[in-house]
């Protein structure tokens, strides 16, 4: 291969990763489904309550049910959060891929969680059907936040939680979302794109987001793929942990697939963070 078609197939393949975060490939390549990589991340989070040192918190991202993500695979990672014994579970959004006829599929495969669960919608629950998918979830028993936050009593004291709406579809409003929370509280975020957090970040307060959305760059070619997802869909935030100032943002690989039927270094992902009490900072 000469130099110019090298660089042809490198652009196309970190085209394919970016596109696969969006859905916008149809299903080009049939997939193998390891099992889901079970991440552990441990946060220090200033001004968490003492009774919170310690909180455990299982996310799970992007399953994406339907015909790209075998319902074994969803089982599974289910079964790998509740192995992690957490105090509380959260899902950071895309639960469907493209039809209305999905939100029956939420409803076989994603209930089972055996913690107190909290999610948020994402891009493509926008795009089919945000209310039958929210109402699926709740019909699951787990709470749907949508700019807007709860107070959930863990070991003894109130953990607040915001969800914020989702980023690409515009309906992320975190003044909103953040109304009335308490000067004092600690917040737990939840937002399914996580360029939220460079909204979060102008509250001026420390807080955690866990977010999800590009599924790890989903063919992830270092340094080619994060350059296109930046440069491409104005994505910077592709995996793992970053700090915006006072905001701690982890970005999840998510379990399921929308888009092509494939994955290459970036395995699917279930996270454990661990909630760690640090001293707030003084000005």
């Amino acid at each position: 291969m000469d130099s110019i078609g090298r660089r042809s197939f490198l652009k196309g393949a970190a085209l394919l990763g970016a596109a696969g975060a969006l859905g916008t490939l149809p299903a080009t390549t049939d997939a193998q489904h390891p099992t889901p990589e079970a991440e552990r991340v441990t946060f220090a989070v200033p001004g968490l309550d003492p009774a919170h040192d310690g909180l455990r918190v299982a996310q799970l991202s992007d399953l994406h049910v339907g015909p790209r993500t075998p319902p074994e695979l969803i089982r599974t990672a289910i079964e790998e959060a509740n192995a992690f014994r957490p105090d509380l579970v959260v899902l950071t959004g895309d639960y469907v891929c493209r039809r209305s006829r999905e939100i029956q599929a939420v409803r076989e495969q994603l209930g089972g969680l055996a913690a107190p669960t909290i999610a948020v919608l994402g891009n493509h629950d926008v795009w089919v059907d945000p209310s039958g998918v929210a109402a699926a979830l709740r019909g699951l028993g787990y709470e749907v936040l949508d700019n807007a936050w709860t107070a959930v009593r863990l070991r003894g004291a109130p953990l607040s939680v915001v969800g914020v709406g989702d980023r690409l579809t515009r309906r992320d409003d975190v003044p909103r979302a953040t109304r009335g929370l308490p000067a004092g509280a600690a917040p737990l975020v939840l937002a399914h794109g996580p360029r939220s957090a460079d909204r979060l970040r102008a509250l001026g307060r420390p807080l955690l987001c866990l977010s999800g959305h590009t599924h790890g760059g989903q063919i992830n070619l270092p340094i080619l793929t994060p350059l296109f997802l930046h440069g491409l869909v104005g994505e910077p935030y592709v995996r793992g942990p970053y700090r915006l100032g006072e905001v701690s943002l982890y970005v999840n690989r998510g379990i399921g697939m929308s888009g092509i039927r494939v994955r290459i270094n970036s395995p699917p992902e279930v996270t454990l963070a661990t909630l760690r009490r640090a001293e707030p900072r003084r000005a």
